[in-house]
């Protein structure tokens, strides 16, 4: 090709020096005019890959590219949280009533059952009142067993008989309020599971102080993971959403449904509560643990994905090359296209693209719209994944 263009350069060259020889003004002008319009026809057939009968463009006007294909893949968009772990019964075991601790029955790690004394308070006051008191009961008992003895023979006044009968029982009505209040120095465990904090010992002073658990039970049957989620996603999470929680203390992944959605918005951070069940229980989980929640707000199947990287901006909009055919060769050309979601790297093309579109994944960033191009065969796989 090039042989060609400078053989027909040499001629003209030559005409011009024997022009130029004679001294012919007008000939070598007429001459020059005849080699431009020369020259801009090599150009034109070299643009179009014929040239000397070639119908096959030179290797080096091709810009080498990578492409993929565009196929249907499932695309998901998940928001990410960072929640803790907690038991379904986590519960602080506060005392009831103040005073010394008398005894501890339980300690950390022991497990326990619902109702099981954890700890007692010293009660010595209270038993001496519920001494006295019984032994004032006994006597109002003695004595209404013999009133109504007389009375059932119809001896005695009805009067003695309904005295005796009321001082019995209102001792009775003591005795229960007594020994109600008596339970109350004991500390019981109000689940079954396992002591995981202890804060007392024999002698320590306790009291109903809401924010000083004398133990915590934790019942590591139920688990649950809770978050807070931004108030910019209260229409996109909903009861069932699907969710993988990530802890990254032990390296455990599962995959749960989000369960509870909080209807409230907290003002101080305008967030709102998400809760998930989890079934399955790895050795090593803590109460309070870190673990990071994504929640799968959008699922949608049969989407068009793209790397993000392959979308680029010009003043019209988003766009990516696409490979088409161009005067029996492949040329690389604008494509717009609509963004959806993006997630991960990922965009979701909502329009602008098709299956089996050839996309130039590598070696666009100093394409010409229309340029040739030459690939290799594209890797059967989807363009991008979600996940």
């Amino acid at each position: 090709m090039k042989t060609i263009k400078f053989a027909i350069s040499g001629t003209l060259i030559l005409f011009i020096i024997i022009s130029c020889g004679g001294n012919s003004q007008t000939e070598l002008a007429k001459l020059k005019k005849q080699q431009a319009l020369l020259e801009r026809k090599i150009r034109d057939l070299e643009k179009a890959g014929v040239l000397a009968g070639d119908d096959k463009l030179d290797a080096g006007k091709f810009r080498f590219v990578g492409i993929s294909d565009v196929r249907p893949d499932v695309f998901d968009h998940f928001i990410r949280v960072q929640g803790k772990l907690d038991a379904d019964q986590n519960v602080g075991v506060f005392a009831e009533v103040p005073g010394a601790i008398s005894a501890r029955y339980a300690d950390v790690g022991q497990n326990v059952v619902k109702g099981q004394v954890l700890a007692q308070i010293d009660d010595q006051q209270i038993q001496k009142q519920m001494e006295s008191l019984k032994t004032q009961y006994n006597f109002a008992a003695d004595m209404y067993e013999k009133q109504k003895r007389l009375w059932d023979q119809k001896i005695g006044s009805e009067v003695q008989y309904l005295q005796s009968k009321t001082s019995k029982e209102s001792f009775e009505q003591q005795i229960s309020a007594l020994n109600e209040q008596l339970e109350k120095f004991k500390i019981k465990s109000p689940v079954d599971g396992s002591v995981e904090e202890c804060n007392i010992r024999a002698g320590s002073v306790v009291s109903p102080d809401p924010h000083s658990a004398a133990f915590r039970v934790v019942a590591f049957r139920n688990m649950k993971v809770s978050g807070e989620v931004s108030e910019a996603y209260a229409a996109r999470v909903q009861p069932g959403d699907k969710a993988i929680i990530y802890f990254p203390d032990i390296d455990k992944q599962v995959e749960a449904r989000i369960d509870f959605v909080s209807r409230y918005i907290d003002p101080s951070n305008r967030t709102f509560m998400i809760e998930s069940r989890i079934s399955k229980i790895f050795p090593g989980m803590k109460a309070n643990m870190v673990a990071i929640i994504q929640i799968n707000d959008y699922h949608a199947e049969n989407s068009i994905l793209v790397p993000m990287n392959v979308v680029q901006k010009d003043k019209n909009g988003s766009y990516v090359y696409v490979v088409r055919r161009k005067d029996d060769h492949d040329g690389a050309f604008k494509q717009p296209v609509i963004i959806g979601n993006t997630y991960n790297g990922v965009a979701e093309i909502l329009s602008g693209l098709a299956v089996n579109d050839k996309i130039v994944t590598a070696g666009f960033q100093e394409l010409i719209d229309g340029e040739y191009v030459r690939y290799d065969k594209p890797v059967n796989a989807p363009l991008g994944s979600s996940n």
